[in-house]
């Protein structure tokens, strides 16, 4: 029997999300905003008992899992913790660090925001979309093969997080860019998510108890 509460966090503000600047695959600091807002995202899970704590392998993951782990009253010493590459942000190859409002005059990254089945990384040596799920998932299904039961923190990234939630969720990878259907998922945010699986099931199921909530914050 598999029962796991999966906890999905979006790292906190880095300096190029401040900038408008695109990241992905490449990193920049946490502002002074986004380690607040870790710590207060520590603070509101501190009584949750985790059994593991995951995160991508980009710096601005793991600060942030740190530092929610930190609030806690032990500063987190016994949670086991682990990157998996599988759970990074999406490649955006030659558009990364650029002005994102210089990006937005390029037909090809309108192509990228508003119909992800059309999307061809192939011109910035970026990464496809369906690339991106599918070591999302498969992430994902480590974890899950890793552990029982119990409280599971993940740290990840926006566009990553929000391909994954919205399939998670039963909606179609080529709408998760719709606001209306998957709104962005936002620095710091908690989804929550319940896994189960029987014995001698296949397959287990997904149930959403918060999704891109921020209200700790307030």
């Amino acid at each position: 029997m598999k029962d796991l509460n999966l906890y999905l966090v979006r790292h906190g503000e880095t300096e190029w999300n401040l900038l408008n600047q695109m990241q992905g695959s490449q990193n920049s600091p946490l502002t002074e905003k986004g380690i607040a807002g870790a710590k207060t995202t520590g603070k509101f899970l501190a009584n949750v008992p985790f059994v593991k704590a995951y995160s991508s392998n980009q710096k601005r993951a793991i600060e942030t899992r740190d530092y929610i782990l930190a609030e806690r009253a032990d500063k987190g010493v016994n949670v086991p913790r682990k990157e998996l590459p599988g759970f990074a942000e999406m490649d955006f190859g030659s558009w990364e660090g650029v002005y994102v409002p210089d990006l937005a005059k390029l037909p090809e990254f309108q192509i990228y925001l508003t119909s992800p089945e059309n999307y061809d990384p192939t011109s910035n040596q970026g990464e496809w979309y369906l690339d991106v799920l599918a070591r999302m998932k498969a992430a994902l299904e480590q974890v899950i093969a890793e552990n029982s039961t119990g409280d599971v923190l993940i740290v990840s990234h926006g566009s990553a997080l929000r391909i994954l939630l919205h399939v998670l969720r039963g909606g179609d990878w080529r709408e998760h860019r719709e606001e209306e259907l998957c709104p962005r998922i936002l620095n710091t945010s908690i989804s929550l998510v319940n896994y189960k699986q029987a014995e001698g099931e296949k397959e287990g199921t997904y149930t959403f108890q918060c999704f891109n909530d921020v209200s700790h914050l307030e």
